[in-house]
């Protein structure tokens, strides 16, 4: 290669990197370092002690001269549990030194007297052993703090005291030099490659291995970036760190699970959650909301087949590896983290106000009359007789007399006010009724410390969080202990984790009819023209009792008539009713592990996690009856719910781990055993006497059941794992599992994987290509399979049913019969995933990259099949579908230390593409409902799982003319009730192309998926001396949203109170309005009703994250403190997205068929936050 383009390559890159990032260096250890924990228990010990002290309990190494030597001072040390970085500035501030950090190689030096004579220029270059100039080099004189940094061409100039004798060169990848300035003027300095590497243990399934190691697809998250993060949920400190591992918060209900996805979805049934393990014990319930964050020391994801095969049936969907910290030898170390945070809804959807709402009603009324009176005149068209006049200016007494009582033409008398421009009226915003600023508080406090005997750590956690939609809260205390002994050959432990968790809950996502109404739907949904109040402060229900009394006068006497739709008030939903969960969890573990030979131990687990909670719900009668004249009181209903589920697994391990001069192995073998029951039982009464006493014993228990099932795995599981001087690597695993759940003939499942590494950079013919610190390639294989189906889905099943018998007689009897065919050959679903990726790192780690590729087929999809009705039953579950998953992954970081600043970049980007392949004999569609009528989603071969099927829109008629020159909908003979389209009325596309409209049948298409085409994140971390900052962006590009809201709230049937976009509505032929959005019409006819695409809206959104700044004290300040740290931070600060509703993450449902809809749910909140952290 030519040298002179190889500079200039090199140059150009690195001014790329310099432009993309600010390149800054830093005089103190690598980040990951410079946080280590370490302790100290010296007695008059010299600097060279506690030097040799740090080194044997890290991977640093120290550098310094004979004036280190000289120092005599003998001083006691006694550090518990304190970082590195904090220990070097006080043994700077004890001996008078300085620390300069070469990544993971430390120079020390005593400081001079700084100079105050008269300066002189120098200027000089800076260069590589291979002459490459080199940018960012930090050039100090020695022991001042007078320095500059080398630009792109490796060049520097300065003055430097008369006096000054050294300087001093550092860069990140190279050994610090000093060079003697004397009385020259021009230097050229050589800097050689520091190939010091930190080489990290990540935890991979049943054990531990170094990173560098690692030959699949694993992704990493650190305590570090859990830190500052005010969120009741770790997996909402999750988001977007992680390349291919998509986290959604679908709701922003206070201790709302959220949805996590690994590379895609692979099923159409089973369900598509990752497995959880928390120190090794899988998770019975997948809450998380019951950890604590703060006791959290990393976490694992298990992308890929080879990685998750070690769990062999329940690996499919990715495995997630969280492991809590541990104590270290040393004396009590103490930390408190508490913050308060302040949330208010993060957006808010603009809403027609009342006098809007009232013109929209009007226009819905008079559309709607005009249209009933000209399908009136086409009857007596054809009967012959003469046509009725009319006018839009007609009153209600003659409308009700022309249409024949339709009350859907009159215009409520409620309005008249609003229409005639009288101001002051009732206008409300129902959102700033339901919406407030709510109050989340946290308390940590942890010590850990130990002997070499016997070590632990303890934590105690308040979580206190209102949510910003009234009537809700979640409240939590935690407590978490972990030992860990030893004792000449054995070592035990044990962890207990017992958590309680109360949540207090309304009916946030339903619709505004169900169940007593939708909180958010039905904010959404009430006229602005009713208050909240009665004047006698009990809560006003006007619109549920307008819905069956909309009053018109006539002939001056006051008529009643039902033309609205009935709806709840919101804030009475939030306030009267009661919904209540208080959950116990008990989560641990014991162990011991003895080690018989030099590498060969055996250890036993026994881990357990136990699941309580018990739900209560109230609704009173003051909710009146829905859709009645005058409101009059509900039966109040209680029911009371509870759960329990028992879960322990039992292992045994024998792991052999031996270095053979160069070569390096580790083989582990072992079973495991683990055991599930579940237990619920429901009781619903009625007929309360009183709505102060709740309790279901002061009412009428009507109904109930009580359900119990079980469920249990046996498995075998190996792996070996092989290394050649860390630049050849091998591993192989196998895991049996035998499961209950499967039918006889498959009672048992084998998970083969195999993965490859190859450290390019450790080769001969490498070495002379200095700017490649590092390249592993990487290559694997495995399979995986899903657990998640019925614990009975391959056993004949049997219900009970009611008969009536006797004959004159009659009773009814209750007996049982077969509900489902057994089917013996019932076997888990299965992925096979291939792997290649590599990950490099560039110019000594200022630059880090991670590619993967992957393929990913999951066959054997469990899918409900037609069998022959001489069966007696419709349908059975088989093993017949396919789905594909394959995408891209890509992962850029950066650690640029420059002086006193720190600079870490990131960005992540994922892609990727599901196919379905097979779906059995035929590969017929699979249609399912959404939750309104003619929503409907399809599973097609060739297509995404859950596709959007609809009618599609193709714009709005604006005149007769384009009526008439389109295909459109015609009454038919002897129905005319409004089913000709008008102008004003959508234009639908044939879409089989057949001259005839069918949008509730053939006449639809797949319009879009839930499914984004890629996710992407970054951002950066900056810290300068005693402050830091972060921001993080997170985004997700096109999936679309079936935002069903739209059905009611772009209605413009004036119904009920509609979106701000009802102003661009058609209203003539000469005011068209956008062009896409409908004339209002208080009956929706002409099919302008139904779900459509114009219910579809692009999801794809860009999210300011979280943004923290933070500042530690100085040492002096908090000297009774190891390290004290305020901070303040913003979440979900702001959302840049085209998605007309609360939140584009939104999904009415989680199920793989039929996710991606909004029906009203809760928002998410913007948080902000002050916190304080100490520790002592």
């Amino acid at each position: 290669m030519n040298v002179k383009f190889r500079n200039q390559t090199t140059k150009w890159l690195l001014a790329m990197a310099f432009l993309c990032c600010p390149l800054v260096m830093n005089a103190t250890p690598h980040q990951e370092v410079q946080n280590t924990k370490i302790q100290l228990n010296l007695k008059k010990a010299s600097i060279l002690d506690v030097l040799k002290s740090i080194e044997a309990q890290t991977q640093l190494s120290f550098v310094y001269n004979n004036e280190l030597k000289a120092l005599q001072k003998r001083v006691d040390f006694s550090y518990q549990s304190d970082s590195v970085d904090s220990i070097l500035q006080k043994l700077a501030t004890e001996y008078g030194v300085s620390f300069l950090c070469i990544h993971n190689s430390i120079s020390v030096k005593v400081n001079a007297p700084k100079a105050t004579a008269d300066r002189r220029p120098i200027k000089g270059t800076v260069v590589d052993e291979k002459g490459i100039p080199i940018p960012g080099v930090s050039v100090v004189v020695k022991g001042t703090s007078i320095g500059v940094a080398t630009d792109f061409d490796g060049n520097f100039s300065l003055e430097v005291p008369t006096d000054a004798q050294t300087l001093v060169f550092s860069s990140i990848g190279y050994h610090s030099q000093e060079v003697t300035i004397g009385k020259n003027t021009q230097f050229k300095v050589v800097l050689k490659e520091d190939t010091t590497e930190l080489d990290e243990v990540v935890v991979v399934g049943y054990g531990v291995q170094k990173r560098g190691d690692v030959t699949t697809a694993i992704a990493s998250v650190k305590a570090k970036d859990l830190e500052d993060k005010a969120v009741s949920s770790v997996a909402e400190a999750m988001v977007g760190k992680m390349p291919g591992v998509h986290i959604a918060q679908n709701t922003g209900a206070p201790g709302a699970n959220l949805q996590v996805r690994v590379r895609g979805v692979g099923t159409i049934t089973a369900g598509t959650a990752p497995l959880y393990v928390v120190d090794g014990v899988p998770l019975a319930k997948e809450d998380l909301n019951t950890f604590n964050n703060n006791d959290i020391e990393s976490i694992q994801v298990l992308k890929d087949a080879s990685s998750a095969a070690i769990y062999g049936s329940r690996g499919s969907n990715g495995v997630v590896l969280i492991t809590t910290k541990k104590g270290a030898e040393g004396k009590p170390s103490f930390s408190y983290n508490t913050y308060l945070s302040i949330q208010n809804v993060s957006k808010k959807i603009d809403l027609l106000n009342a006098y809007e709402y009232a013109d929209l009603v009007k226009d819905a009324r008079n559309n709607s009359y005009a249209d009933r009176m000209e399908s009136i005149n086409k009857r007596r068209a054809a009967r012959s007789q003469a046509p009725i006049s009319f006018s839009s200016a007609d009153d209600n007494a003659t409308r009700l007399k022309n249409t024949n009582n339709d009350y859907n033409t009159i215009i409520p008398i409620e309005l008249q006010p609003y229409l005639q421009g009288v101001q002051g009226l009732t206008d409300t915003d129902w959102q700033d009724e339901i919406f407030r600023t709510a109050v989340m508080t946290n308390h940590s406090v942890s010590i850990s410390g130990g002997t070499p005997n016997l070590k632990y750590y303890s934590s105690l956690d308040y979580l206190n969080q209102d949510g910003i939609v009234i009537g809700t809260n979640f409240e939590r205390i935690g407590l978490r202990l972990n030992l860990d002994g030893k004792t000449g050959i054995f070592k035990f432990g044990a962890s207990l984790n017992p958590s309680f968790v109360k949540e207090d809950k309304v009916n946030a996502n339903g619709a505004y009819n169900e169940n007593g109404g939708g909180v958010i739907a039905s904010a959404l949904h009430y006229a602005p023209i009713f208050p909240v109040y009665n004047p006698d402060g009990t809560f006003s229900f006007a619109q549920n009792e307008w819905s069956a009394s909309t009053t018109t006068m006539v002939n001056g006497v006051k008529r009643i008539g039902n033309s609205q739709t009935q709806a709840w008030n919101p804030v009475a939903l939030a306030r009267l009713t009661s919904n209540q969960t208080k959950a116990n969890r008990l989560l641990g573990k014991v162990y011991a592990e003895a080690e018989f030979l030099k590498g060969l131990s055996y250890k036993m687990d026994f881990g357990f996690d136990i699941f309580s909670d018990a739900q209560s719900t109230f609704k009173p009668s003051t909710i009146p009856l829905s859709n009645t004249a005058g409101n009059p009181p509900s039966e109040a209903e209680a029911t009371s719910q509870t759960s329990q589920r028992y879960n322990w697994v039992f292992e045994q391990t024998l792991n052999y781990n031996k270095n053979f001069g160069e070569h390096h192995l580790n083989a582990l073998g072992g079973w495991t055993m683990q055991y599930q029951r579940d237990e619920s039982n429901y009781m619903f009464a009625n007929g309360f006497i009183s709505n102060s006493i709740q309790t279901l014993n002061a009412g009428t228990v009507t109904r109930g059941n009580s359900q119990a099932s079980e469920w249990a795995l046996l498995s075998a599981l190996a792996r070996l794992q092989y290394s050649y001087k860390s630049k050849y690597m091998l591993s192989a695993a196998l895991r049996a599992d035998g499961a209950s759940r499967f039918g006889n003939n498959n009672k048992w499942g084998y998970f083969p994987s195999l993965s490859a590494g190859w450290r390019v950079t450790g080769e001969d013919f490498m070495q002379n290509v200095k700017f490649l610190t590092d390249l592993k390639l990487r290559a694997s294989y495995g399979l995986t399979g899903n657990f998640r189906i019925p614990n009975y889905g391959a056993q004949g099943e049997f219900s009970y049913y009611s008969y009536v018998l006797g004959g004159s007689s009659p009773a009814v009897v209750k007996g049982m019969g077969a509900s489902a065919l057994p089917n013996p050959n019932l076997q888990w679903e299965k992925t096979a995933q291939l792997n290649v990726g590599f990950d490099a790192s560039l110019w000594k780690g200022l630059l880090n990259l991670g590619l993967d590729l992957y393929n990913s087929n999951t066959y054997d999809l469990l899918l409900n099949v037609p069998i022959p009705r001489t069966t007696g039953f419709a349908t059975r579950l088989e093993n017949i579908g396919k789905v594909n998953n394959k995408g891209i992954e890509i992962n850029l970081s950066s650690n640029i230390n420059w002086g006193k600043w720190n600079f870490e970049p990131y960005f992540n980007y994922s892609k990727n593409i599901n196919t379905v392949k097979e779906l059995g004999p035929g590969n017929a569609d699979i249609i399912s409902s959404g939750s309104i009528a003619n929503a409907y989603f399809i599973t097609r071969v060739g297509e995404s799982i859950g596709s959007y099927y609809l009618p599609v829109v193709e714009g709005v008629f604006k005149n007769q003319a384009e009526v008439d020159a389109s295909l459109h909908y015609i009454d038919t003979p002897n129905n005319y009730d409004y089913q000709t389209s008008r102008p004003g009325d959508f234009k639908f596309k044939d879409v089989n192309g057949d001259g005839r409209l069918d949008i509730l049948d053939t006449d639809r298409a797949i319009v879009g998926n839930y499914l984004p085409k890629f996710t992407y994140a970054f951002g950066t971390g900056i810290s300068y001396e005693n402050f830091d900052f972060k921001v993080d962006f997170q985004g997700v590009y096109g999936n679309q949203i079936l935002n069903l809201s739209r059905r009611y709230f772009y209605n413009h049937e004036g119904n009920m109170n509609n979106y701000r976009g009802a102003l661009n509505r058609w209203k003539s032929e000469s005011n068209p309005g956008s062009g896409m959005n409908v004339r209002a019409n208080r009956v929706s006819k002409g099919q302008n009703g139904v779900t459509s695409t114009w219910h579809v809206e692009d999801g794809s959104y860009l999210r300011i994250k979280n943004i923290t700044l933070g500042y530690n004290l100085p040492k002096n300040i908090s000297k009774y403190f190891s390290n004290v740290r305020l901070y303040c931070s913003i979440q979900n600060l702001y959302t840049f997205t085209n998605y007309e509703g609360y939140n584009p993450e939104v999904s009415n449902r989680t199920d793989a068929t039929t996710s991606g809809e909004d029906y009203g749910v809760y928002p998410l909140a913007r948080t902000f936050t002050l916190g304080l952290n100490l520790k002592f």
